[in-house]
């Protein structure tokens, strides 16, 4: 199987697993040419691209985003922080 048909394939399979709409703006895909996978946390970060780290995006949020994580990912990471380790000295 080729690259690219395999990269078709997980295309389809990530639009029909969120429908096929841009997962940041939520802009729907009419058809999956305009559509672009995006790694939902960032390749830089975790090396790794299996669909359960691909969304799709639009070219304008995928840009955006870059190797930012998602900003509701991050808050989770935050709020699993001791505050008490960084709470300013008395």
């Amino acid at each position: 199987m080729r690259r690219t048909e395999t990269r078709r394939q997980v295309r389809e399979y990530v639009a029909e697993r969120d429908g096929a709409r841009c997962h940041y703006c939520r802009t729907p895909f009419p058809d999956l040419s305009g559509a672009t996978l995006d790694h939902y946390i960032p390749y830089s970060l975790w090396p790794m691209s299996k669909p359960r780290n691909l969304v799709l995006a639009c070219d304008p949020c995928n840009n955006a985003k870059a190797d930012a994580l998602p900003l509701a990912l991050a808050w989770l990471l935050l709020r699993t922080v001791d505050q008490a380790l960084y709470a300013p000295a008395a």
